[in-house]
């Protein structure tokens, strides 16, 4: 038995992907996109080789691709049109260059990796090192996961180093608390932890007091902890494969429930139109977060 292997689930490919278990298995039966083992009961089990493939497929989906035309790409081709996809998405000025801050992370070498990723936070600040170097190394380390460029343990590494130099700089925050609080629920998967932590480090410089904790949470928890702590600003990271229609109305009812101010929606793929009314709305990249916790 190969005891370091591991399958996933239809449903951890849902939330892993955004895209719905009846699409997926829509994509399996008409264009062969996956395809699966199944238990002696039927029940579907993916390997890590196909959950790349899922994530690859939506992300050309997301950027406009049909699936149709998807479906006629080998593995090869898959993985050229993602990465030409994700040309020029690494920063905003052209400025990052990932290669050197890779090359510590392959190595395992925190002490090199972290003072780099430090350098950057002095230079900068934090707020323009996420925006501009942290998170795009994160995007790029995805992508050569993806690729099978590094490790799985590499890609966990960098997106562990940058969560423990935002968690550090959020505690050495001295501004006082201004009487808002705020609380951060995530109602999915980790992968977009660390936008997580980062808002957490934006609100809390901004005064608020912020209820966060890590890990995956349940609407339940939400009202539990308003009734230990109230708090008049929720943000929910929730599943992209949630339909819009439902997550509004999700966020409606407990704007109203908890008599909250503001409710931000994590996890979509498209913030626009119907999402900006009322108390609600929704973000897609870092930027927007920082947008939004400079509006309240």
């Amino acid at each position: 038995m190969n005891a370091g292997s591991r399958t996933y689930s239809i449903k951890d490919l849902e939330n892993f992907c955004g895209i719905k278990a009846h699409t997926i298995r829509m994509w399996e039966k008409r264009y062969g996109i996956l395809t699966p083992e199944r238990s002696d009961s039927n029940i579907r089990h993916y390997t890590e080789e196909e959950l790349k493939k899922l994530i690859t497929v939506s992300i050309l989906n997301r950027n406009g691709l049909k699936i149709s035309k998807i479906a006629r790409l080998n593995d090869s081709e898959l993985l050229r049109e993602v990465l030409r996809n994700k040309n020029g998405e690494e920063t905003s000025d052209g400025t990052f260059k990932p290669g050197d801050l890779i090359m510590s992370a392959l190595r395992f070498s925190e002490e090199e990796f972290r003072e780099k990723l430090t350098n950057f936070v002095r230079e900068k600040g934090l707020t323009e090192a996420y925006l501009q170097v942290f998170h795009p190394l994160m995007q790029k380390a995805r992508i050569l996961w993806l690729t099978d460029c590094i490790s799985k343990p590499q890609e966990q590494f960098i997106r562990h180093i940058i969560r423990t130099i935002l968690i550090s700089e959020e505690i050495g925050i001295d501004n006082p608390p201004n009487g808002r609080s705020a609380a951060i629920i995530n109602l999915a998967h980790t992968e977009g932890e660390n936008n997580l932590v980062f808002l957490k480090y934006l609100l809390r410089k901004r005064g608020y007091n912020v209820v966060y904790t890590e890990g995956t949470l349940s609407a339940d928890d939400i009202r539990g902890i308003h009734s230990v702590r109230p708090f008049a600003v929720l943000a929910v990271n929730l599943p992209a494969s949630e339909p819009d229609d439902e997550v509004r109305g999700f966020c409606n009812e407990m704007a109203k429930e908890l008599d909250l101010k503001k409710v931000l929606v994590l996890g979509r793929y498209d913030s626009s139109g119907s999402w900006i009314n009322g108390k609600t709305e929704a973000v897609c990249s870092p930027a927007g977060l920082t947008e939004w916790a400079d509006s309240l």
